[in-house]
């Protein structure tokens, strides 16, 4: 945590000709991801006008638990909103007070749904009903050179359990398997790096309730 607070003060003020606070909602990032296995994710953030942007994501996992492997597809649709800490502070102030709070870092928010695929040779499984996905957090930095965020996602996962037998049941002699939801919370920081104005590489790590820690790389251009 001190090391995502502390590479943003050495960047070089002004080195690509942006405002501090120039942080970049339109771009498309491809990363790879350490978790269970090695997995792959892609995302596109377009801005919207005013402090709305929507942001389109997929993430291809492969699972291996005790006895089987399985691949688990996530697609995800979010809209979100952006607001520096200073204006977000000046339009909830007292009419004709100017509080002088500078935008240090922004706030933002995402709303939206995603789904779960899983396939493998235990079952195909595919998940209709989307499921909510709320993720809050602040971004800081300058966008001249190194930037950080702190962040927070709420969402149900899905994984593959073994279905339980009841208690004196007779059970079948091939072994089913389900899909068994539950609420996670995840905490994640991330930090990156603006090669050019154009191109940028990002570092992540997450926590979670559900499944192990992920940490990911990965390369994002910027529009």
């Amino acid at each position: 945590m001190f090391l995502l607070i502390a590479v943003p003060l050495i960047s070089e003020e002004g080195r690509l000709g942006r405002e501090a606070n120039d942080y970049k909602y339109t771009s498309l990032g491809i990363d790879i991801i350490q978790s269970e296995g090695t997995d792959i994710g892609a995302k596109l953030s377009f801005k919207l006008p005013g402090p709305l942007y929507v942001v389109i994501e997929r993430k291809a996992e492969n699972v291996d638990t005790e006895n089987k492997t399985y691949d688990r597809v996530i697609n995800g649709a979010r809209i979100g909103a952006h607001s520096g800490i200073g204006d977000l502070l000046s339009n909830v102030s007292a009419k004709g007070v100017n509080l002088g709070i500078k935008n240090v870092f922004d706030l933002y928010g995402e709303i939206g749904i995603k789904s779960v695929s899983i396939e493998g040779n235990i079952n195909s499984f595919s998940e209709d009903e989307a499921m909510a996905h709320l993720i809050a957090g602040i971004r800081f930095g300058d966008s001249n050179g190194w930037e950080g965020k702190i962040f927070i996602d709420y969402s149900k996962e899905s994984e593959v359990i073994q279905k339980p037998c009841p208690l004196e049941s007779i059970c079948p002699a091939v072994v089913e398997y389900i899909l068994d939801e539950e609420t996670d919370q995840k905490f994640g920081a991330g930090i990156l790096y603006n090669i050019n104005n154009r191109s940028a590489i990002t570092a992540e790590l997450t926590s979670s309730k559900v499944f192990e820690s992920s940490f990911k790389i990965g390369y994002q251009i910027n529009f």
